[in-house]
Parts: structure tokens; sequence; C-alpha cells
């Protein structure tokens, strides 16, 4: 009986983990989203301004999404190769950098 309770807890603890990976991958693909529309945003800022501002902006955006872009890869398809207790980890980063985004695209409209 005990090691049929424990095996169901490694089945709920699996489920939650999944969630928290779920989570992760969804929210890099929005952050992935919005930062094209940010990129697209500054480089427009940039070709009119030319201010080195701009320029800098649009690095920044790059390199966050070529973050995400990692996050999403990682979260979604590589769930054998990384340790699953990480999960809420990744899914917290992620909702952190979709505020972060969200700021920051305020500030830019």
């Amino acid at each position: 009986m005990e090691k049929r309770l424990i095996a169901l807890g490694r089945i709920f603890a699996q489920i939650r983990l999944d969630t928290y990976s779920a989570i992760a991958t969804g929210m890099s693909v929005l952050n992935m989203v919005l930062l094209v529309g940010l990129i697209y945003l500054y480089l427009r800022i940039a070709g009119k301004t030319h201010a080195g501002f701009s320029y800098g902006l649009t690095a920044f955006s790059g390199l966050l999404l070529a973050q995400n872009s990692g996050m999403a890869y990682v979260c979604g398809f590589l769930t054998d190769y990384y340790n699953w207790e990480l999960s809420p980890y990744f899914a917290a980063v992620s909702i952190l950098e979709f505020v972060g985004i969200l700021v920051l695209l305020r500030v830019t409209l």
C-alpha cells in the first residue's frame, strides 16, 4: 500500500511539474511575440531619429528574444534533458519577463 501511495505521489508531482513547464513554454512564446513587436518599434524609431539608444534597445530586445526562444525550445522539446524541479523557477522567470516586457512596451508607446 505504501509503495502505491509513493507511486501516486510521483505521478501527481509529475503532472504539477508538467503544468509549470507548459506555463513556462506558453509565456516564453508570448514574450517572443511581444519582443518582435518591440524590435519593430525600436527599428522604426531608430530609422527616424538615428538615436543610438534605439539601436541599443533593439539589441537588448533581440537578446531577450534569443533567450526566450531557447527557453521555449528547452521547456517544450527537451523535457527529458533538464531537471524537472527547475520547472517552477522557469515559469516564474517567464512570468516576470512578461511583466517587464509589458512595462517596456507601455513606456515605448
